[in-house]
């Protein structure tokens, strides 16, 4: 994404900007690189073979039904102001002048430091590299954005409102946030981008409100975000990736559907996740390498695996409705979630312990490849914890804690039956197998079960979204 100010050598631009200068008529060219001289209105149709700038205190207005055509060395700047509103009947198309055109086979529109009041309304942006706003705030409304080799990029504190769109088949991302911008992105679909249908650096936070994202490889991708609420996310390989965050966000009232995974939390990423839907996923909600999320009120349901978590990842998952998916809840290598107050019912199998040895982080503890240990030393190597000092018996709990939670009719028939320590068919844990052996390590090691005390025997009312 180039941002800097295009520049030009015009040797003619004074004759073709006086072609244009007040009011274009049909069928009007620009050959030569031009900067409008004064207030210019373009409509009917043009032909853009050359780039064109609207310099600070010039307006380009552009009337409903206008047909560009840009040539691909031909972009649109905006330092001043382009006002450009279509209506349902009659949008202003900008596309390229090719006969075969590809992705991003002309410049596209640069919005740089553009004045107060530019937007693009009822705009039909076709085949361009981008449409790309530094340090300013257009308002870009009820457009259709398709093919392009990225759809709408921005930096530098843009604030834009970017509301009712469609967004397709781009070969990029469809909106790109970086370098400190803060936009509202509400209410556009997304579809078919290559890349990511939304994409957050760490130091932009966009609030992403209810849209609908269907077909990405990636859906959402965020390192920060003011809020994420109310999206639709579907059909994609990777629902929302969330890697590490400056501050804490919300992620709720989202539905993730029909993806190879739903949500992932990459490394110490921790965000709260709160009355979101996830159904049909392969992996529902990922929690990965000591990302440690608040997880309540969502409704887990028709998911091969609902919640996973990997590599000393501790989430709090409390209030959820957990049920008819393959595996409720999987975890794996020291990751003691908290599991509590939450309805986990008619899973094939309730909860699985992979890889969990608590006897193995004791007695290995010169080792700690894992452990709580570990974790401490990774995150005050990267600046995010200070040293701390752990006992010799800080991580030998010996068994996660999933108390206070309802299993369903049969299971509680079963725990009712058997009593707080026993094989329970449905939780797989150290009382299936007890012991287990570490390639390098001498000796046999305890494994983790899994604590089901306290069960509730009627369904939590206030558990999951309802």
């Amino acid at each position: 994404m180039d941002f800097r100010f295009l520049k030009f050598s015009f040797a003619a631009a004074g004759f073709v900007a006086a072609l244009i200068s007040s009011s274009a008529a049909a069928d009007m060219a620009v050959n030569q690189p031009i900067v409008l001289s004064k207030d210019t209105v373009w409509s009917g149709r043009v032909s853009v073979v050359q780039a064109v700038k609207v310099p600070k205190k010039v307006k380009l207005r552009i009337m409903p039904g206008t047909m560009i055509k840009f040539g691909d060395k031909a972009g649109l700047t905006v330092e001043g102001v382009l006002k450009a509103a279509g209506t349902k009947s009659a949008p202003i198309t900008f596309t390229s002048v090719d006969k075969s055109p590809v992705d991003g086979c002309w410049p596209g529109i640069n919005f740089s430091e553009s004045g107060k009041g530019s937007e693009l309304k009822r705009c039909v942006i076709s085949y361009a590299a981008s449409i790309s706003i530094d340090s300013c705030s257009p308002e870009i409304k009820n457009c259709t954005i398709t093919q392009g080799r990225q759809g709408i990029e921005l930096a530098r504190k843009a604030k834009p409102v970017i509301s009712g769109n469609t967004i397709r088949d781009i070969a990029g991302s469809g909106i790109s946030c970086q370098m400190g911008s803060f936009p509202t992105i509400a209410g556009n679909t997304i579809a078919g981008c290559r890349q990511y249908g939304i994409f957050s650096s760490q130091n932009a936070e966009p609030l992403i409100k209810n849209n609908t994202i269907t077909g990405c490889d990636t859906g959402i991708s965020v390192q920060a975000a003011q809020i994420i609420e109310g999206n639709v996310i579907k059909d994609s390989k990777c629902g929302l990736f969330a890697s590490i965050a400056g501050n804490v966000f919300a992620i709720k009232g989202n539905r993730f559907i029909n993806s190879v995974t739903g949500a992932v939390c990459q490394q110490y990423t921790s965000p709260v996740f709160e009355k979101n839907e996830f159904t049909g996923n392969k992996e529902g909600l990922v929690c990965f390498r000591a990302s440690s999320p608040l997880v309540k009120n969502n409704d887990f349901y028709k998911n091969k695996k609902a919640i996973l978590c990997i590599q000393i990842s501790h989430p709090t998952i409390t209030a959820n409705n957990i049920h008819d998916n393959g595996k409720g809840i999987y975890l794996h290598l020291s990751s003691y979630a908290l599991i509590n107050g939450n309805n986990i019912w008619d899973n094939k199998i309730q909860v699985e312990l992979g890889n969990m040895s608590s006897d193995w982080e004791r007695r290995v503890k010169n080792k700690p490849t894992r452990g709580r240990q570990a974790q401490n030393i990774n995150m005050v190597s990267r600046a995010k914890a200070v040293p701390e000092k752990l006992s010799d018996g800080a991580k030998i709990m010996g068994s996660v804690d999933a108390t206070g939670n309802w299993w369903g009719a049969d299971v509680t028939r079963e725990m009712d039956s058997k009593g707080p320590q026993a094989n329970i068919k449905s939780l797989i844990d150290g009382y299936d197998r007890p012991t287990r052996t570490y390639k390098g390590y001498s000796g046999v090691y305890l494994e983790d079960r899994i604590n089901y005390r306290g069960w509730k025997k009627t369904r939590i009312k206030d558990a999951g979204i309802n």
